[in-house]
C-alpha cells in the first residue's frame, strides 16, 4: 500500500521552533530485542495530536486530502525528533483515529515539514528514505514497518494525517 507524493507547503523553521511541546513519549519497543538497546534517553519524541496542533497543520491536512479526492475521517499530530533520538523499528496501532471514528481500515500519511537535513533519516520495508524535499509524503498502513532517526545537530520535524476508510 505504500504510496508516495508531494504537496506544496509553506512551512519555514521559525513557524516549527514556536511549538511548545507538552508531551514527550518514549517510543514503544515492539519486539524483545529492541528492550536492550532503546531507552527512554534514546528512543523519545515530541509529539501532539488533533486540538492541540496548530491551525496549519490542520490546513496542510486539509489540503493534502482534497488534492487526492479523497474524504475521509481524519486526525492530525505534529512530530519532533531530537538530536540523538531513534523511533525503533515498529508498525502503528492508528488508535487515536480508531478512538474517533470506530474500527476499519487505517493508513497514514507522513509529510515531512521541511527539506531534509543531513542525520535525518526515514525508512519503510527496509527501504531508506534520504533527501526528501519539504511536502513529500508517504502514505502506509498499519501493517507496514517503519522506523525513524535523528543523527542530525537539528531537529527533524513531520506531521501525520491519519485515515480511517469507510
Amino acid at each position: 500500500m505504500i504510496k508516495y507524493g508531494h504537496l506544496d507547503i509553506d512551512v519555514r523553521r521559525a513557524k516549527l521552533t514556536q511549538i511548545k511541546f507538552a508531551d514527550l513519549h518514549e517510543c514503544y519497543r515492539q519486539y524483545e530485542q529492541l528492550d536492550t538497546y532503546y531507552n527512554k534517553q534514546n528512543s523519545s519524541i515530541w509529539q501532539m495530536f488533533d486540538d492541540d496542533c496548530p491551525d496549519w497543520v490542520w490546513q496542510i491536512a486539509s489540503r493534502l486530502l482534497e488534492s487526492l479526492d479523497e474524504n475521509p475521517g481524519y486526525v492530525v499530530s505534529i512530530v519532533r525528533i531530537d538530536p540523538g533520538n531513534t523511533i525503533p523499528n515498529h508498525v502503528d496501532a492508528h488508535f487515536k483515529v480508531q478512538e474517533k471514528y470506530g474500527k476499519g481500515k487505517t493508513a497514514r500519511y507522513l509529510i515531512m515539514l521541511e527539506d531534509w537535513k543531513s542525520g535525518h533519516y526515514y525508512e519503510i520495508h527496509n527501504q531508506p528514505y534520504i533527501k526528501w524535499r519539504k511536502g513529500d509524503w508517504t502514505l502506509f498502513g498499519s501493517d507496514d514497518w517503519h522506523l525513524a532517526g535523528n543523527m542530525g545537530d537539528e531537529p527533524f520535524y513531520s506531521m501525520q494525517v491519519t485515515v480511517k476508510y469507510d
